[in-house]
């Protein structure tokens, strides 16, 4: 049952810790110290003068108190302790006002006008309102000095504002205000009719509260914060993040930012998401309206017990919502307690009864999920694979690991092994929500070759949340290759501004860049190249992001340029990248251009690199051979340089058959399909048919090419990067032949 809610008169203080973000970048423990000596303080004062703490939150906190007299007198206390030993930069705001106090929430004009008041302040500042100065007016010891009145955001009339003005005291300086003021007076003339429609217009506006919108606005959970003192506790703020997210995201009536998004874009836009201008970047960057502000600590005599508080805050505002989210304590061995508490509150604004109920899952389970997805972009595979076996074998109900073991076994091209995990999560799972079955579906026609579907399923998630950094690069790469779709591609990319977000040192921006200068030159968009390629030039980290910026000048016909990023790449990339293959790709991209002479001219450099060790690059100098016209040569180097038996021998075989075709060696080609034809491999996605296709292509049969051409698509074969289809030089003779045309989708 709730609490009986009651209207009374009260003082209300807020405090928060300025630059307190700045302070955590610099200093992650001395920030917490600070957090923990701030709390400390407060609860210490305010049980002194006879108030009442009603929330913390992050870094700042809420409480109220039966006397003006009280509050102020308290106030001068703490600051007094927080300015000894190590200096604890808080800014403290008073007003005495009408408030509402329900279920331990307290809510109405008074609170937000404490709050406003709180964030004009300085460190080691006291603001108070008139009203509040009124009521010490007979304590001569409290000395005080009026700024003036000020118009506060939200607040319909101006306010006068004091500082208290005791020993040791900081007191904000009018000249700065006064300046604002002249400024604003400066451009009145200018902006004073923009004003007056915006406030008709307003006032034509329907009037709602912000619980009315509440529920249909879309709502961010960042990582809460971590004000224990231990670092090796940061976890437990990525877990509430990451499982209250999943929750919301379980809640058909919820709009959720998902954890990647959030965590991606505050990181990648360097935001200050504890300011007002980081808040409002976030909610353009995410279109999140509200968030979860939330921070959680150790309290209790052996510091045993974990304590996580939060609220709702509205993004555009800064206003804290006026909606009741109780703090939850739990042992600190046991936090995923905390968690679902506070999940089951936050959900229970959206859930309907009849909402599947998640249980929570084991905590080291957990905490090696997260280690693998924070892994995930590094190249310590081994180290991914073992943390998600951890979490699976710690929690086998946890599903979370699962779908990234998928994403694993994919990027590995293991598709036996994803193939068994569907079987198995099938089987195991068997009460899934509407999202995890839809990415079920997509994993299983992924696998299953089915790429239009497993586009379609794939366009589901994307359209619960396209803002995520994830979701979206995801999404262009499946319209490049499996719809072979640019402009589409690049449709994804503008979703998400990339002037917004900080490249440098961030490859997944790179290769970000890079999906959508393929997509640009893919569609003919040069002008969209040109703006995307100092960008692209100012973050190459891998083959990948270099290869696309020399695809850009072999269009531009630069060859100093691609000299440049040949030799700087060579310097740069780990071996396991291989930048000798750029000499070969850019011969090869040369021949796309119609560009014989610097096409031959690369495929020699390329010959001259893999030439020094034709036993460990034996295939590779053979096709530079081959695109170098020197087709005996790299026949040779098929037969004699390369066992069969060593990596994929139909592929070799295959190669092998282009080169019948272009000899003239007709009988040799067509034996050569049809030992292809014997030689299937179980996952080949239609290969077999692509090369039998090329094969037909080279020997003057088109319908024959564009027949199995299409049976390569039915199967799975897919519009790779530099190799298939648009970007596969054998099958210039088909560009203009309608069909061809038709069936890759131009």
């Amino acid at each position: 049952m709730q609490d009986k809610e009651v209207r009374k008169l009260a003082a209300v203080m807020f405090t928060d810790i300025e630059g307190y973000s700045a302070m955590v970048q610099q200093n992650e423990k001395g920030a917490l110290t600070k957090v923990s000596s701030h709390r400390q303080f407060l609860e210490q004062y305010t049980a002194q003068f006879n108030g009442k703490v009603v929330q913390f939150y992050g870094d700042g906190s809420l409480s109220i108190y039966d006397s003006a007299v009280d509050a102020v007198y308290c106030a001068i206390e703490m600051q007094k302790a927080y300015r000894s030993g190590e200096p604890v930069p808080v800014r403290i705001g008073i007003h005495v006002g009408d408030i509402v106090f329900k279920d331990n929430t307290v809510f109405g004009d008074g609170v937000n006008i404490a709050s406003r008041i709180q964030s004009t302040g300085i460190p080691n500042s006291i603001l108070i309102s008139h009203r509040v100065q009124t009521e010490i007016a007979n304590h001569p010891d409290i000395r005080t000095k009026s700024l003036g009145e000020v118009r506060l955001k939200n607040i319909s009339t101006p306010i006068e504002i004091l500082a208290v003005t005791n020993e040791g005291l900081a007191v904000p300086s009018q000249r700065r205000k006064i300046k604002n003021l002249n400024l604003l007076l400066r451009y009145a003339a200018i902006i004073g009719l923009a004003i007056v429609v915006f406030w008709f217009i307003k006032q034509q506006l329907p009037k709602t509260t912000l619980q009315n919108n509440f529920e249909q606005e879309s709502i961010s959970v960042p990582v809460f914060a971590n004000n224990t003192g231990d670092a090796s506790l940061d976890q437990i703020g990525q877990m509430a993040s990451h499982w209250i997210t999943k929750e919301l995201s379980a809640t058909p009536k919820a709009h959720v930012v998902s954890y990647g998004s959030a965590s991606e874009m505050i990181k990648l836009a360097e935001i200050d998401i504890s300011s007002n201008r980081g808040k409002k970047q976030y909610a353009a960057l995410t279109g999140a309206v509200n968030i979860v502000e939330a921070a959680y600590y150790l309290i209790g005599p052996k510091l045993d017990t974990l304590l996580m508080a939060g609220f709702f805050k509205n993004l555009e505002t800064g206003d804290v919502l006026d909606i009741k989210l109780e703090d939850v304590k739990c042992t600190s061995a046991n936090p995923m307690d905390c968690i679902k508490a506070m999940s089951d509150q936050i959900k229970g604004y959206w859930a309907s009864r009849d909402d599947r109920m998640l249980s929570a899952p084991n905590y080291e389970a957990y905490k090696a999920y997260l280690a693998a997805r924070s892994a995930w972009r590094t190249n310590d595979k081994e180290f991914v694979f073992e943390q998600l076996n951890n979490a699976i074998k710690l929690d086998h109900k946890f599903i979370d690991p699962y779908f990234l073991m998928l994403d694993y076994f994919f990027n590995e091209g293991n598709n036996v092994a994803a193939q068994d995990t569907i079987k198995a999560m099938r089987k195991k799972f068997t009460e899934l929500d509407d999202r995890e079955r839809n990415l079920l579906d997509y994993h299983t026609a992924d696998v299953e070759g089915k790429n239009k579907e497993a586009y379609n399923y794939y366009m589901k998630e994307y359209a619960k949340d396209s803002m995520d950094m994830f979701t979206n690069n995801s999404a262009m790469v499946l319209a490049l290759m499996y719809k072979n779709d640019p402009a589409k591609a690049l449709e994804f990319f503008n979703e998400i501004p990339f002037d917004s977000l900080h490249v440098e040192g961030c490859s997944y921006c790179a290769e970000r860049l890079a999906l959508a200068m393929w997509a640009a030159l893919e569609s003919g968009n040069m002008k969209t190249a040109d703006q995307l390629a100092p960008k692209l030039n100012g973050a190459l980290y891998s083959r990948l992001s270099y290869g696309m910026m020399i695809m850009y000048d072999v269009w531009k016909r630069d060859t100093m340029h691609i000299n440049q990023l040949i030799n700087e790449a060579k310097a740069k990339l780990p071996k396991d990248e291989r930048w000798e293959y750029l000499n070969y790709l850019t011969g090869r991209l040369f021949l796309l251009r119609g560009e014989k002479s610097l096409s031959l001219y690369y495929a020699e450099r390329a010959i001259a690199i893999y030439a020094i060790d034709p036993s460990k690059n034996g295939r590779m100098l053979a096709r530079s051979y081959y695109l170098d016209d020197q087709l005996e040569k790299s026949l040779k180097y098929y037969k004699t340089s390369i066992p069969l038996t060593r990596r994929e021998p139909w592929l070799i075989v295959a190669e092998m058959g282009m080169i019948y075709a272009r000899t003239g060696n007709t009988t040799e080609a067509l034996k050569t399909i049809s030992k292809l034809e014997s030689m299937r491999v179980d996952f080949e996605y239609g290969a077999t048919e692509y090369f039998q296709g090329r094969i037909y292509a080279l020997l003057g049969d088109k319908e024959k090419a564009i027949s199995l051409l299409e049976a390569s698509l039915q199967k799975g074969e897919k519009f790779l990067t530099w190799e298939t289809f648009t970007q596969d030089p054998d099958l210039l003779s088909l560009k203009d032949d309608p069909a061809y045309k038709k069936l890759i989708g131009k």
